[in-house]
């Protein structure tokens, strides 16, 4: 038959069983590491709102930088296109509009005049 302690003690999670039990490792780090979690639930219950808009603005973030690098990119060879087109006097009868479609469809794939 089971006395009264045995009854009263609860069953200890697997890893504290493998690690501090099994293992050996220093009870020490296992009251530190208790006791840093229970530090963290509490700051996680106190700032919750704060961590919600903190994770928003970084998913936010992570999904625009793509974009903002796509156009920079492309814008960077329009310009580039652009100038080397002035440069080499192509289609010297072509007005500005038109050297600039030139180099758009260029940047997208096209190919230059010859």
């Amino acid at each position: 038959m089971k006395s009264n302690s045995d009854k009263n003690q609860t069953k200890l999670p697997w890893w504290v069983e493998l690690l501090f039990v099994q293992i050996g490792l220093p009870d020490a780090w296992l009251s530190k590491y208790l006791k840093k979690k229970k530090q963290t639930v509490n700051f996680i219950n106190e700032n919750k709102k704060n961590i919600a808009y903190s994770a928003i603005l970084i998913s936010c973030i992570l999904y625009i930088y793509p974009i903002v690098r796509y156009t920079s990119s492309s814008a960077s060879c329009i310009d580039k296109t652009t100038k080397y087109l002035k440069s080499n006097n192509i289609n010297r009868s072509q007005n500005e509009m038109d050297i600039n479609s030139l180099a758009v469809g260029y940047c997208h794939g096209g190919s230059l005049p010859e």
